[in-house]
């Protein structure tokens, strides 16, 4: 399935929780960014979508908004430093996109939780479009 496909069927609603893997989240986002004229109009179709996904496989709770920027976020600024590669080629050349625990870098665990982490008010201890130190 090429990210497109997969991006689609996930606004459909036909993936499962347990099909959608970080990874295959990582590649939606850099389907938004590229369709969207903006990074942050790439989030806001981002957030609507994961939303409405985390909501119809009975997770609503699990959403997190400061989660979804920083991953957004960091898509942008790996697609940035090669504007027009494939998911799998950033993947390659940035494998800490692949460590779901980057963001723990960045936000205390609790701030990166979804009941802390509603909004999206979190500030980064660091910027969120490096790598850690």
């Amino acid at each position: 399935m090429t990210d497109v496909e997969l991006t689609r069927a996930l606004e459909r609603g036909e993936l499962s929780n347990e099909g959608f893997h970080h990874a295959d989240h990582l590649r939606v986002a850099l389907v938004y960014l590229n369709e969207a004229p903006t990074v942050t109009i790439a989030i806001e179709r981002m957030a609507s979508t994961l939303r409405s996904f985390a909501t119809s496989v009975g997770r609503a709770d699990k959403y997190s908004q400061a989660t979804t920027e920083f991953w957004m976020y960091q898509m942008a600024a790996a697609r940035a430093l090669r504007p027009g590669v494939s998911a799998e080629t950033l993947f390659a050349d940035c494998p800490r996109l692949l460590d779901k625990k980057l963001i723990l870098a960045y936000y205390s665990p609790d701030a990166a939780s979804p009941d802390s982490a509603a909004s999206s008010s979190h500030t980064p201890s660091r910027s969120v479009s490096r790598g850690p130190r």
